[in-house]
């Protein structure tokens, strides 16, 4: 293998078990990493423009559509068009997401134990990435 690869491999390696994790979590707790963050992220910006917690959580627009009408169908997140301007969206987690969010927490808080150690490499590794796409 070429010197260059393994980092690459490497990366997607990552991706993949990021991907498998995800797909447990929502299986097994009910939320994905995307989901959960976005509810976290409502706790402390209720009733906020979709286009302010797409960006507060750094996903793009079409990836928190497609989040909001899933956590809506699981009466998670309540949406509603802005009185002020009926184009715009305004999102709030229900009594149900607050709930699940705290049915999830100890399992959540055991998986980012072994994660605490990594913070630091995970997001100069994060950093990095976003500084080398093209």
């Amino acid at each position: 293998m070429i010197d260059f690869e393994q980092p690459l491999f490497s990366l997607f390696h990552i991706g993949n078990s990021i991907q498998a994790f995800n797909k447990r979590s929502e299986k097994k707790l009910g939320l994905s990493l995307v989901q959960w963050c976005l509810l976290k992220r409502l706790i402390d910006m209720p009733a906020t423009p979709a286009h302010s917690l797409a960006s507060s959580v750094g996903v793009h627009p079409s990836t928190l559509t497609q989040t909001l009408k899933r956590l809506e169908r699981k009466k998670l997140v309540f949406v509603m068009s802005d009185p002020k301007d009926s184009r715009k969206k305004l999102v709030s987690i229900t009594r149900s997401g607050m709930e699940l969010l705290q049915r999830t927490e100890s399992h959540l808080k055991k998986c980012s134990q072994g994660l605490s150690i990594l913070s630091e490499d995970l997001a100069r590794i994060g950093s990095h990435l976003q500084d080398q796409l093209i």
